[in-house]
């Protein structure tokens, strides 16, 4: 399609925010009156962009930086494919490092190092039987996250 041929909407010209009943925005915090005044252009309404402003940062309030970063964590350490075949062998149940590295036919540093990235993640247990380590899934909601990553896919 030629630019021409698009359709020329007319501007309507929005009042002046600032007028003296609007400037009662959700919060008391600058950016969120920003954000509101914002809405407002867009939408045309300023009780409209008072409600969304409104919700928008209640959800922002909810959001915890700390646990944030504990499932970055876990997201990250499934990232990567290494690592992901490392669970897939683990949903079979309890393996040590010298049967995922004859699985994937890795180097055991290699291993090692994704085995400490799943621990750390808190998505992989180690249990010590005499000298040697074994290595499972730490709980079932790995096994919902394995399968909601195949679902997800189709």
């Amino acid at each position: 399609m030629l630019y021409k041929e698009l359709p020329m909407l007319p501007r309507k010209r929005l009042p002046d925010p600032q007028s003296e009943d609007e400037t009662v925005s959700c919060c008391n915090d600058s950016a969120c009156c920003d954000a509101e005044n914002t809405l407002f252009r867009l939408y045309g309404d300023r009780s409209i962009a008072r409600e969304r402003c409104l919700r928008v940062c209640s959800q922002v309030k909810k959001i915890d930086e700390e646990e944030l970063t504990e499932e970055i964590k876990v997201f990250k350490s499934v990232a990567d494919a290494t690592r992901l075949k490392i669970l897939k062998l683990l949903s079979g149940g309890e393996l040590t490092i010298v049967e995922l590295m004859l699985a994937l036919k890795r180097p055991q540093s290699s291993i090692s190092h994704n085995l400490s990235i799943l621990e750390d993640a808190g998505i992989v247990k180690e249990r010590k039987v005499g000298k040697w380590c074994r290595y499972r899934i730490s709980d079932d909601s790995v096994y919902d996250m394995l399968n909601l990553a195949g679902r997800l896919k189709r």
